[in-house]
């Protein structure tokens, strides 16, 4: 990234935090302190790294996104991440949220990639090299966002051409997969919503299958394809995930954070929690003021 483009961003966020910026679509993250495998939950963005260095893992695949590669998610998915920052050089960067109305608009007008036969990226995420051009646009971006006059006027063209930028990139193939509706990949991409908006609720994968209009198994390969999970794995991390939260940031108790998440037995809760985090769940404080 160029100096200028470092400055820009450190000035903005002097503290390190998630941060709103005068685009509601842009906020910035920084960090100053290494962090070991962490998840986080992305929900179609894409990340911009201005300094410092994630790798973010998904099952068995891993990518790295720094400021040579930026990070493409089309659909909301858990990417356990490390995180590589010092005081003397902290990891920043912008987390763009993707209008979708705008990318459909894009995708019907740009020339169709080949994407029938192309398994090149079959999971849910990618990244991609960074250009010029994107990295014009970042600075053009954090100039706008010191004035709430100029990020409401000029904002949204630059945040457009943005999207075309990563629309035309080398492997963004996926990102036509996950937004034609009739792809698989499009419908595992609405069951993926579904489960984040419904995760404390009874899912069933029948039920998961049959609204996004496919067969059990299809669902099951397509569903372990694009997040590395089969559909019940998926649902018991995203759950846990959020009872860990529930636990050690807002102190919660055992027995309320189970039935918040959607378990109905107690005992279960605590022994697949233990199970995945290694620790039971009233040791969940203790964990989180450790790191």
């Amino acid at each position: 990234m160029k100096k200028e483009i470092i400055i820009k961003a450190n000035n903005i966020s002097k503290e390190d935090g998630l941060f709103d910026t005068n685009l509601e679509k842009v906020k910035i993250y920084k960090t100053s302190y290494y962090d070991k495998k962490s998840l986080f939950i992305y929900d179609l963005c894409l990340i911009l790294v201005l300094q410092g260095k994630k790798i973010g893992h998904l099952g068995a695949n891993t990518l790295t996104y720094d400021c040579n590669n930026y990070l493409v998610v089309p659909t909301t998915l858990p990417l356990e991440c490390e995180t590589y920052a010092t005081e003397e050089e902290p990891f920043v960067c912008l987390i763009i949220s993707i209008d979708k109305k705008v990318m459909y608009e894009i995708l019907d007008l740009v020339q169709k990639k080949e994407i029938e036969n192309d398994n090149t990226h079959s999971i849910g995420i990618f990244s991609d090299k960074l250009t010029t051009d994107i990295e014009d646009l970042a600075l053009k971006l954090l100039k706008i966002l010191d004035s709430k006059e100029e990020s409401k006027i000029l904002g949204d063209s630059i945040l457009r051409e943005l999207y075309y930028r990563i629309v035309v990139g080398e492997n963004s193939s996926f990102l036509y997969k996950m937004f034609l509706n009739s792809n698989h990949e499009a419908k595992i991409a609405n069951a993926l919503k579904n489960i984040h908006d419904n995760y404390s609720q009874h899912l069933d994968i029948p039920t998961l299958a049959r609204n996004v209009e496919m067969s059990v198994s299809s669902f099951h390969t397509y569903f372990k394809k694009i997040t590395s999970h089969t559909p019940l794995q998926y649902i018991k991390k995203i759950r846990l995930n959020k009872a860990h939260n529930l636990l050690s940031k807002l102190n919660y108790q055992v027995n309320d954070t189970a039935y918040e998440v959607g378990y109905e037995n107690v005992s279960l809760f605590s022994r697949e929690f233990k199970s995945y985090f290694l620790y039971p769940p009233k040791e969940a404080k203790a964990s989180f003021r450790k790191k």
